[in-house]
């Protein structure tokens, strides 16, 4: 026989009114309507301990039903935890962010935490500083190294820290994306078609530096090739990239081969190369990098670098799991890779991979 959850009045505000009011499901009503004590049911709705396959979407099935709500509260007093895990990214209207915070948010739901987004230094700041280390359980910092830095100095980890990124600091558990294979790769295709004037082109100082996965894997393989490096760094915001690649064309010609930092900027780029009279693939081979999937819908489909999301947001969840309960872990770190999805913006594909995109 099927266990439900019988919610039962609560005496003390049943009489108000006349009216029948019920009180809140509770870990204990989950727990007795799959019958396992309330610890299993706890770790079964949070990830933690060793609990059966079965039992754990059985458990979860019967809170979702039953939309059982943890109270933070309680737990916070019991366990010492807050269930809040402060998630710090860049700008949310940048779609690679947008899309790691969204799984990150699912990730974390599924075992009732609640997210914390947090997006400069000041922000981290104020969370060590102004409400200690109760404030959450822990830290992801999607790529953004250079304002978490106090939560990785030795004298001051606070709260447990994972890093995701396209690097990998020796001092913090980290889940770094692995770009160059699939870069490489992309620059290859050019190459074969014997493309003489592959550029790379960004729009902020960092990325144009050699110790950025895309641009030092850009510098090896053109200068390889015995090709001169052609780094266009507009040093612009985003939705001026489309003008100022135009003024660049216009004063120093155009390339016949374009890696871009991220789609976002691919589609600018793409836009620029139209309005000037320039056809991609003939005359510009073109690849952005983070896997936006309307880029196959463009006129000329648009080829990128695709970063397995799920796998790192699942990756870096489970690290910080782990750290939260064991701080005394070495350091925990993955490396994922990426890869290209050609389509014809990287010129004509050869009949059995385009039946594979």
């Amino acid at each position: 026989m099927a266990h439900t959850v019988r919610e039962q009045p609560d005496e003390s505000l049943s009489s108000r009114g006349g009216q029948e009011n019920h009180r809140r499901v509770t870990l204990q009503d989950v727990a007795r309507a799959a019958g396992v004590n309330v610890s299993t049911a706890s770790d079964a709705l949070k990830g933690t301990g060793r609990v059966a396959e079965a039992t754990r979407e059985k458990v979860r099935r019967i809170a979702a039903e039953h939309k059982y709500i943890p109270n933070m509260a309680a737990r916070a007093l019991v366990t010492g935890r807050t269930g809040m895990v402060a998630v710090v990214s860049g700008p949310l209207d940048q779609h690679y962010y947008a899309d790691l915070v969204y799984l990150l948010e699912t990730q974390l739901a599924v075992q009732s935490y609640r997210t914390l987004l947090l997006h400069s230094r000041q922000e981290v700041h104020d969370l060590i500083t102004a409400t200690g280390s109760a404030a959450v359980d822990g830290v992801i910092a999607i790529d953004m190294y250079h304002i978490v830095d106090e939560f990785l100095r030795a004298d001051n980890k606070v709260q447990p820290c994972v890093f995701i990124g396209t690097y990998s600091p020796p001092s913090v558990d980290h889940v770094t994306v692995d770009l160059s294979f699939a870069v490489e790769e992309a620059l290859t295709v050019m190459l074969v078609q014997k493309r003489r004037r592959i550029a790379y082109l960004v729009d902020s100082e960092p990325m144009a530096s050699r110790t950025e996965v895309r641009a030092g894997t850009y510098l090896s393989v053109v200068e390889r090739a015995r090709q001169k490096p052609e780094i266009i760094n507009l040093l612009t915001e985003s939705r001026l990239v489309r003008q100022q690649f135009r003024e660049y064309i216009r004063t120093h010609g155009c390339p016949d081969g374009l890696l871009c930092q991220n789609d976002e900027t691919a589609i600018y780029a793409y836009r620029a190369l139209l309005d000037m009279g320039y056809r991609v693939p003939e005359d510009v081979l073109l690849v952005g990098c983070d896997g936006l999937h309307y880029l196959e819908y463009f006129e000329t489909p648009i080829s990128t670098i695709v970063q397995p999301m799920k796998e790192i947001c699942a990756l870096a969840w489970q690290f910080l799991q782990k750290r939260i309960a064991d701080p005394s872990l070495p350091i925990q770190k993955a490396k994922v890779g990426a890869h290209l999805i050609q389509r014809e913006s990287l010129g004509a594909l050869p009949p059995s991979r385009r039946r594979n995109q």
